[in-house]
Order: C-alpha cells, then structure tokens, then sequence
C-alpha cells in the first residue's frame, strides 16, 4: 500500500503544479471568453478569483498539501490507511471535476492534463487494489469521510486566506504573507 501512497504524492506535486503555473493566466485570458457558459451560481465564485494570481493559488495549494502530507505520513507508520483513504476520496472529487469543466467549456482548465493522463489512471489502479485486497471496511470507510470533510474545512480556510492576501499584499493581514512579497518583488 505503501507505493500507492508514494505515487500518489507526486501526481499530486504534479497536478498542483500545473493548477499553480497555469490559474493566473487561464482567469485572466481564458475565463473572460468563456465566461458565458459558466453556470450562474458557479460565477460569482469564479468572479470572486478573477484576480487571483499564480502565489495566492499556491497558499490554498499549501495549506492543503501540508495537511495531506501529515496525514499521509501518520498514515505510512502508523498504517491507518483510512487517513489515505480520506486524502484519495478528497482529492477524487476535485480530480473528476476538471474533464467535466474543460467538456463543459470546451477549453482547456488548469488541472484536466494531470488529470486525465496520470490521476485517472491512478485512481483506477488504486480502487481495484483496494477491491481486490479486500482493504476497505466499514470503520475505514467511515474514518475517511472524517478526513474528507477535515479536508473540505481546510480548503475553504484556505481559500479565505488567499483570498485577503489579494492587492497589497506587503499591508496584508494574511499570516502566509511571505508568498505575496515574494510575487511583488519578481513581478514590480
């Protein structure tokens, strides 16, 4: 079980890399086009990060991989596999939804290459090895939905974070600030 965790955390560096590189550019260039076809009640969301830029994305993407790098560790020495489990079934919901938005669109969406190339099939691997070893119980299951919804809170709490770091970033309150300094200095 252990390389599934393994290859999962660098898909992952892979698929957040590609979000990170690629958000700033597709919110100001891509969106505006598309924008039309963006359900109404998904907008003012999407609105709401038309600014955003590359080192703004990377606090969510931080404060998400911190978490799941924690648990993944106590999940290798400690084998409670549900902790992997959760971290899988979290990032599964985002995984899918990236080929529905760029179908939906019909444009590229930061994420869908990743996704589809390398953590479909991941995914497909990792799910018939878990069936196939009999590895998910009751107890497991449940545990994981714990941790997804510990994940859900921390993407949200991530977001709000990134989200008040946005236009003066040296008078920010954010506690992350060293990002948004960070991108003055290289983009000023």
């Amino acid at each position: 079980m252990d390389i599934f965790i393994f290859i999962f955390l660098i898909i992952f560096m892979l698929h957040n890399l590609e979000e990170i590189i690629m958000v700033e550019r597709w919110m100001k260039k891509t969106y505006p086009r598309v924008k039309h076809k963006v359900p109404p009640f998904m907008q003012k969301e999407l609105d709401d990060f038309k600014d955003i830029t590359a080192a703004q994305f990377a606090i969510v993407v931080f404060g998400v991989s911190i978490l799941a790098s924690i648990l993944l560790l106590i999940s290798i020495t400690n084998e409670q596999y549900y902790l992997f489990l959760g971290i899988s079934l979290a990032f599964a919901i985002n995984i899918f939804s990236h080929p529905l938005q760029s179908l939906l669109l019909w444009c590229y969406t930061p994420g869908v290459i990743t996704s589809i190339f390398l953590i479909i099939p991941y995914y497909i691997l990792l799910f018939n090895h878990l069936y196939a070893t009999d590895m998910v119980n009751l107890n497991m299951f449940l545990g994981a939905l714990v941790v997804v919804t510990l994940f859900i809170l921390v993407f949200l709490f991530s977001q709000k974070i990134g989200k008040k770091n946005e236009r003066n970033p040296i008078k920010s309150n954010c506690p992350l600030r060293f990002f948004s300094v960070l991108e003055h200095s290289f983009s000023s």
